[in-house]
C-alpha cells in the first residue's frame, strides 16, 4: 500500500467502485466472456439488449449467466485499506454502474466489509452524474469517492476527499486544486511484456516446427521455400496467439483457482478483458493476409489446426486422455503445414512420432498438475477432467508414448522414401533418437521429483541442458548434409 495523507475528514462514509476500483476486471466484460463460452447461441442478442441501453444490457446478461465473484482480482492494497478503514468504525458502501444484482453478490464474498451494496437496476446506468445524484440522495452530501474513471471527476468535484484507484491514479493531474486526495491505490499497467505474455510470444517456439520437414528433407538452404515457410511460420504463430486469448477467456474462473496460471494477464486482472476482444479480431486480419500469400492448401491445414484449437478449447480439454490427443494433434498439424509450405514428401512416419512425443510432452503437464493438486489436498484439476490421483496413469501413458517416439523416428530415417535419404549421410541423424530418449526420459525423471515445470516447453527454453541437446541435434543435422 502506497503512503498518502489521512484526510481529516477519514470518518466520512466512503464510497467505493467496482469496476477497476476494488476490482482489477470489468463486470460487464466478465459477464460477456461467460456468455461467449458458457451460451455463445446468445451473442447475437448482445445488441438487441443495448438497445435497452446499458443498464438493460447488463441485467439481461446477468440473467443468461452468473459471473463467478469468489475469485475476481481485486486491487489487493485498496483492499486492505479499505479493511483497516472498515476497523476503525469507518462505513463504506459499493456503489457501482455494474448490475445490482451481481454488486450484491460481489459485497457478500467480503463478509461484512460493506454497509451496503449498489448498482444499476435494469432501467437506469448508475454511472457519472447519475451516480453521484444517487450518492448524494441516498448517502449524503458529507462522503468520500474511490474511484478510477475519467467520468468520476464530476463525483470527486463534490466529495470531501477522494482516493484514486487503478487507472484512475493518472487523473490526479486532472482534478481541481481544492479536491483532497485522500490516497492512492495503482495497480501495475498493461505494458508491452504484458501483451508478450498474454499472446504467449515465447510459445511460437512451438511453430518451429513448420522448418522440420524443411530441414529433413535436405532444403534448408533453398530461399524460397525458406521463405514461404516462414511466413506460414507468422501465420501459425499470430493464430496461435489468437487461440490462447480464446482459450484464457474461456479458463478464467479455473485459472484464478490455478496455482501459476491465476498470474495470466487475463486471470490477474494486468489486462483487461477489453483489450482482448478488441485484440482478436486484429490477429484475425493479420492472419488472413499472411495466408494469401501461401498455398491454399496450407489455408486448409491452418483452418483444420483453428478448429481443433478450438474443440480443445471449449470441450476437449476436459475430456481426460482425449486432451492429451487432442494436443498431440496440433503439433502434428504444425509439422504437416510446414510440408505443405515447404513442399516436402509428406511422411506418416513423421507424423506417428510427433503425435507419440507430444503426447508425451502433454501427458508431463498434466501429470506436474496432479502432483501439485495433490500437494494442496484437492480432489481434482480445476477445469480439466483429471483427478488428483491419476498422476502414475499419466507417468505410464507419458513415459511409453516418449520412448516410441524414439523408435518411430528412428523407423522414419531409415525408411528408404524419407526424404532424409537425400542427406549424403542419413546415418548421423540416428544419434539423434538417442538424444530424444535421454531428454525425455531426464524430463520424467524430473517430473516424478516434482522438480517439473507444468509446461514442458517453457522448462526447454530455460533449461541449459536441454538447450546444449537441441544446439547437438542442429549440429548433427549439419554434419548429415556435409
Amino acid at each position: 500500500m502506497e503512503d498518502f495523507a489521512r484526510s481529516t475528514e477519514a470518518a466520512s462514509p466512503l464510497v467505493v467502485d467496482v469496476d477497476g476500483t476494488l476490482l482489477r476486471t470489468d463486470l460487464l466484460y466478465e459477464g460477456v466472456a461467460a456468455l461467449l463460452f458458457r451460451k455463445p447461441w446468445l451473442l447475437p442478442l448482445l445488441p438487441v439488449w443495448l438497445l435497452g441501453g446499458r443498464a438493460a444490457l447488463k441485467r439481461k446478461l446477468n440473467e443468461a449467466v452468473e459471473v463467478e465473484v469468489a475469485a475476481l482480482p481485486v486491487n489487493a492494497s485498496l483492499l486492505e485499506w479499505l479493511q483497516a478503514e472498515k476497523a476503525r468504525g469507518r462505513a463504506l458502501y459499493l456503489v457501482s454502474a455494474s448490475d445490482e444484482t451481481v454488486v450484491r453478490r460481489l459485497a457478500a464474498r467480503f463478509g461484512n466489509l460493506f454497509n451496503g451494496a449498489y448498482g444499476s437496476d435494469g432501467k437506469s446506468n448508475l454511472a457519472g452524474a447519475k451516480k453521484l445524484a444517487f450518492i448524494l440522495a441516498q448517502i449524503g452530501a458529507e462522503f468520500s469517492y474511490a474511484g478510477d474513471e475519467r467520468r468520476d471527476l464530476a463525483i470527486w468535484e463534490e466529495c470531501r476527499s477522494a482516493v484514486l484507484a487503478g487507472a484512475g491514479c493518472a487523473l490526479r493531474k486532472e482534478l481541481s486544486p481544492h479536491v483532497n486526495v485522500a490516497g492512492e491505490f495503482a495497480c501495475p499497467m498493461a505494458g508491452v511484456m504484458t501483451w508478450v505474455r498474454a499472446l504467449r510470444m515465447q510459445q511460437w517456439a512451438k511453430n518451429l516446427l513448420l522448418f522440420v520437414p524443411l530441414v529433413l528433407s535436405g532444403h534448408a538452404w533453398d530461399a524460397p521455400r525458406v521463405l514461404q515457410v516462414m511466413i506460414g511460420f507468422a501465420a501459425f504463430s499470430l493464430m496461435a496467439s489468437a487461440t490462447y486469448l480464446l482459450n484464457d477467456l474461456s479458463d478464467l474462473a479455473a485459472d484464478r483457482q490455478h496455482r501459476s496460471n491465476s498470474q495470466r494477464p487475463l486471470a490477474s486482472g494486468e489486462l483487461p478483458l477489453r483489450s482482448a476482444f478488441l485484440a482478436l479480431p486484429l490477429l484475425v486480419l493479420a492472419v488472413v493476409g499472411l495466408l494469401t500469400q501461401l498455398p491454399t492448401m496450407f489455408g486448409a491445414v491452418a483452418l483444420l489446426y483453428l478448429v481443433v484449437t478450438l474443440s480443445y478449447s471449449f470441450a476437449l480439454k476436459r475430456r481426460p486422455i482425449l486432451d492429451l490427443l487432442c494436443l498431440a494433434m496440433l503439433y502434428s498439424v504444425r509439422i504437416v503445414a510446414g510440408m505443405v509450405a515447404s513442399v516436402s514428401v509428406l511422411s506418416p512416419w513423421l507424423l506417428v512420432f510427433a503425435m507419440f512425443f507430444f503426447t508425451s510432452l502433454a501427458a508431463v503437464k498434466r501429470y506436474s498438475e496432479c502432483l501439485v493438486a495433490v500437494a494442496e489436498n484437492k480432489a481434482d484439476l480445476a477445469g480439466r477432467g483429471y483427478r488428483a490421483g491419476d498422476g502414475p496413469v499419466l507417468m505410464s501413458i507419458g513415459i511409453a508414448s516418449g520412448f516410441c517416439a524414439s523408435l518411430v523416428f528412428f523407423l522414419y530415417l531409415v525408411d528408404p522414401a524419407s526424404p532424409s535419404s537425400q542427406y549424403p549421410h542419413p546415418q548421423t541423424l540416428w544419434c539423434v533418437c538417442v538424444i530424444l530418449a535421454y531428454w525425455l526420459g531426464r524430463v520424467w525423471l524430473l517430473a516424478g521429483r516434482g522438480e517439473m515445470h507444468d509446461d514442458p516447453v517453457a522448462f526447454a527454453l530455460r533449461d541449459r541442458t536441454s538447450l546444449f541437446l537441441a544446439a547437438a541435434c542442429a549440429l548433427l543435422a549439419v554434419s548429415a548434409t556435409a
